[in-house]
């Protein structure tokens, strides 16, 4: 092949001589074709249509469950949200029926210390005009005593 090369440059004119090799050559490119395609290009490509095809069937199931995921954390959230409003709608009722207990409680306190406070007041009352009669009546008695020992003699009307 070098003489060739060697040849052509030197002047000669024909640096591929067609002859019988060509067409071997040829054949045997055709057949090295054929098997190629038959042994390593065509399933080299089925199995990259096989990977294509399970990506892409990969890719599809984890956008359809990224979907339902993403369903179920809606409907996970709006859960959440609904029990936290019937907690806090519980909470503010238990709120409103502790205060009303409370303000019925304290009115019910106040109506009974109103009751004892008049009570006492008429208790009051009366130890203080029953003190009052007792101390006007020891006061005539003391007086028409001393009257009767300051003049000596007894004093009508001190005792009535």
């Amino acid at each position: 092949m070098v003489s060739t090369v060697m040849f052509a440059l030197e002047g000669g004119t024909d640096i591929i001589r067609p002859d019988g090799s060509l067409v071997v050559i040829f054949v045997l490119f055709i057949l090295f074709v054929f098997v190629m395609n038959r042994l390593l290009f065509k399933p080299i490509g089925h199995v990259l249509d096989q990977r294509e095809r399970k990506t892409e069937g990969a890719r599809h199931e984890a956008r359809a469950s990224t979907r339902v995921y993403q369903g179920k954390a809606a409907d996970y959230e709006f859960s959440i949200k609904r029990t936290r409003a019937e907690t806090y709608r519980l909470l503010q009722q238990a709120r409103e029926k502790a205060l009303a207990e409370r303000a019925k409680l304290l009115e019910d306190a106040k109506q009974a210390a109103a009751g004892e406070i008049g009570g006492a007041r008429a208790e009051l009352e009366r130890q203080t005009a029953a003190a009052r009669a007792t101390l006007e009546q020891d006061a005539r008695q003391i007086a028409s005593q001393i009257s009767s020992n300051v003049l000596g003699r007894p004093v009508p009307g001190g005792a009535d």
